[in-house]
């Protein structure tokens, strides 16, 4: 994983071409409420199908519900805010285990495949 384009003098590496980002669905604070805000940043994070499943079942997988009931916006949301503090390398291995469907516990293997649909709604491959 390439952390930085940019190098210190200024100059920039190639970048690689990544689909058109989804539009946030909120800011989320790392601030308190009321608290003097400086700026709001925007950060675009390239993740695979794995990755937002995983992140998905980060942030909403203790819910009795299905996410097949799940609206594209909670998805959306869930993940984002999942994101706002989630390390990209523990989400990476929680990727690749998602990924070796092999090393899945046989009575999660529904939710996680319904976890897989809903990220296919939220985020449509060529959006």
């Amino acid at each position: 994983m390439t952390i930085l384009y940019t190098q210190r003098d200024g100059t920039q590496d190639l970048r690689p071409t990544y689909p058109t980002p989804t539009p946030p669905t909120d800011i989320f604070g790392a601030t308190d409420p009321g608290e003097d805000v400086h700026a709001v940043i925007t950060l675009q994070v390239a993740m695979t199908r794995d990755m937002l499943a995983a992140a998905l079942d980060l942030a909403a997988g203790n819910c009795e519900e299905s996410p097949d009931s799940w609206s594209v916006e909670f998805i959306r949301e869930s993940i984002e805010l999942q994101m706002t503090y989630e390390n990209f390398l523990h989400l990476e291995r929680s990727a690749q285990g998602y990924a070796e469907w092999g090393d899945i516990d046989d009575s999660i293997k529904p939710f996680i495949q319904a976890a897989y649909r809903a990220v296919d709604r939220a985020y449509p491959k060529g959006l």
